[in-house]
């Protein structure tokens, strides 16, 4: 397992438990209003992690929640796979979209609560298209 040291330089875990009992780490980065960055699969990449610092640069908190994988690990072929196995991301989102319920979700809306509490604003928002451009 290789995991680029610097990829989550500058960002703190802070462990987030749910209502279930689950925890699991939440990385931040910056201050303001949250911004929750889910990752796909297979986790939070040094990508992922650049997105994050850009929102943290436009006075946001940015809020990357560890859901699976090995955070600051980068894709690989071997990887991608091994982290499919284990939850489908895929099918998490349409399960939020659909405004229904799982473990994943539950996670996702209470720490998106959590967020919102500790770091004020309107509500807890998702990265502009522009943000995301390279």
């Amino acid at each position: 397992m290789s995991v680029v040291p610097f990829a989550l330089e500058g960002f703190e875990p802070h462990p987030f438990t749910s209502s279930t009992g689950r925890t699991r780490d939440v990385y931040r980065r910056g201050s303001g209003p949250a911004v929750i960055i889910i990752h796909e699969i297979p986790g939070i990449t040094p990508f992922v992690a650049a997105l994050a610092r850009k929102v943290a640069d436009r006075s946001m908190t940015a809020a990357l929640p560890s859901l699976l994988g090995t955070p600051g690990r980068p894709v690989t072929i071997p990887y991608a796979p091994s982290s499919l196995a284990h939850e489908s991301v895929s099918k998490e989102f349409t399960v939020l979209a659909l405004n229904k319920t799982s473990p994943i979700v539950n996670f996702l809306r209470e720490s998106a609560i959590h967020q919102r509490e500790a770091h004020g604003g309107p509500g807890v928002g998702t990265p502009e298209l522009e943000c995301v451009s390279r």
